[in-house]
């Protein structure tokens, strides 16, 4: 199996990704959320729109991503950097966000990281 093919079929059953952001003052700042919908390079979830890193990706949408999954033998883990943004304002409270990747890379069982296509 190709590393492309390793990452569509994880992707698959990834149900949560884990945001990286940085806070208008520098700090680092790192939450997980719900994967809503994932399409080729895009990834979506709902948040409030005032919490720390929605409010984050309005003043700056560099942000990087990682999604991994451990079992007893084996890991896998996907880091991807790209941009976020607000594509749907659902209510008052909350919002549709986007996370666009432009670069991917994937860890394996073999524990060397390697960039791929997604």
């Amino acid at each position: 199996m190709s590393d492309s093919e390793k990452l569509q079929s994880f992707l698959q059953s990834a149900t949560h990704m884990v945001l990286a952001v940085l806070l208008p003052d520098g700090t680092p700042w790192v939450v997980p959320v719900r994967i809503k919908n994932w399409q080729g390079k895009e990834f979506e979830w709902d948040s409030k729109v005032d919490t720390q890193h929605s409010l984050a990706i309005t003043q700056n949408p560099t942000m990087a991503v990682t999604i991994f999954q451990k079992q007893e033998n084996a890991q896998i883990g996907v880091y991807m950097k790209g941009h976020g943004e607000l594509v749907q304002q659902k209510d008052d409270d909350f919002g549709r966000y986007r996370f666009t990747a432009e670069q991917v890379w994937l860890n394996d069982e073999t524990y060397v990281k390697r960039e791929v296509e997604l």
